[in-house]
């Protein structure tokens, strides 16, 4: 299994210069040999091969001798990336590949000759160690590093392979994600959403519209660019925080996920909800929860996104068609069922995804104390909803 620690590191002046002129040199020769496989291709109707842009680098380090300053298998690694982007296109499983600009993601990878100290790590070409902090110790079992830049932060993913099993919980959970709250759970736990871009929405107006005022080209105006990625970087860490926290409150204490599989680009099309969805980044949430799930060998499953899960009485099976979007409270007109809109959806997801798998629905469960109860020292806003259980 392979893992990730991401730790932010610290470099000293000299060190943040031969990190950018690292970020510049492995961007030059992917543009570089993307271009060259390119034209290539259109004049002899043959692809330029891995093998023949490596030996090709060895030429260029001659042409351009700054070239010699940055480690040469950051430099390879770049050759490798583009190859793999090649062949993905090839296999129709990509688009095709792009020229990488100076204000894109900046990174290069490291894949040997590193190592750590207890606060300082070691990279080839780098004079002195560069420092680090985070509370999580470093893993022996490293298998490459990737150096990132997120607007002024430097970061160091640590890539490692982890063979001993995590724990997993036990029992069987549906979720329905929503706007009004970030999530409700089958079991009646419902996490209230961070709506971090609401908080910080008229502060972004506010800067967006100094930038409007700055000359272009000027240095005025290349702060103030960096005054806002600053704070979208503010708004992105506490997003990305907060779906870490409850992805793995989830992956803890359930064996079995069920899900909405969410048409989030359809859902965005209506202009009174796109903002709020956009403010919940469910499809983050989804990806940490199913590499978390995996991890402990554990089953996320997806249900089809048109599924009416928040028309169907959760007890008699009875479809509501006039149910409405406002509606925040579900009532059957034929069982008399009443309960919360959500967590009747949430019950269905878990309903449609057992059936799904052939495991038929189980009995209902009362709220999951434990899950209920890290959120809370998590310092995550929950409340516990009261329900009957559906008659099966």
């Amino acid at each position: 299994m392979i893992k990730t620690l991401k730790v932010r590191i610290y470099p000293d002046e000299e060190q943040r210069i031969l990190i950018e002129k690292h970020f510049g040199s492995t961007r030059f020769v992917w543009n570089y040999f993307l271009e060259k496989r390119t034209k290539e291709y259109h004049n002899n109707g043959k692809a330029l091969s891995k093998f023949d842009a490596l030996k090709g680098l060895t030429a260029l380090k001659k042409q351009y001798v700054w070239l010699t300053e940055i480690n040469s298998q950051s430099l390879q690694q770049s050759l490798m990336k583009l190859d793999t982007a090649f062949r993905a296109f090839f296999k129709h499983n990509a688009q095709y590949p792009k020229f990488k600009s100076r204000k894109g993601n900046q990174y290069f990878i490291v894949p040997q000759h590193f190592s750590f100290s207890k606060s300082e790590i070691r990279l080839p070409k780098f004079k002195r160690e560069i420092k680090f902090k985070d509370k999580s110790p470093i893993p022996k079992d490293v298998k490459q590093i990737v150096i990132i830049r997120d607007v002024h932060r430097y970061y160091a993913s640590i890539l490692y392979e982890r063979d001993e099993e995590m724990p997993k919980g036990d029992g069987i959970i549906g979720i329905d994600m929503g706007i009004k709250s970030f999530l409700t759970t089958s079991d009646g736990v419902q996490v209230e959403p961070l709506n971090v871009y609401r908080k910080f929405e008229k502060k972004l107006k506010r800067e967006h519209r100094r930038l409007s005022r700055r000359k272009k080209g000027s240095n005025n105006r290349r702060k103030q660019m960096v005054k806002l990625q600053k704070l979208y970087q503010r708004i992105r860490d506490a997003r990305t925080d907060f779906n870490h926290k409850v992805s793995t409150a989830i992956a803890k204490h359930y064996d079995t996920v069920v899900a909405e599989d969410l048409n989030i680009q359809g859902m965005a099309q209506n202009h009174n909800l796109a903002k709020g969805i956009a403010d919940q980044r469910w499809y983050q949430f989804k990806q940490m929860l199913r590499h978390k799930m995996e991890w402990r060998n554990a089953n996320l499953i997806e249900i089809g996104r048109y599924e009416q899960s928040s028309k169907i009485c959760s007890r008699c099976g009875n479809i509501k068609k006039d149910l409405k979007l406002s509606d925040g409270t579900y009532h059957c007109d034929l069982c008399g069922l009443e309960m919360d809109r959500d967590l009747n959806a949430a019950i269905n997801i878990r309903n449609i995804g057992l059936i799904k798998i052939g495991k038929g629905i189980p009995e209902f469960t009362p709220v999951e104390i434990p899950l209920a109860g890290y959120l809370s020292h998590e310092g995550i806003s929950y409340v516990s909803l009261k329900q009957e259980p559906p008659m099966l």
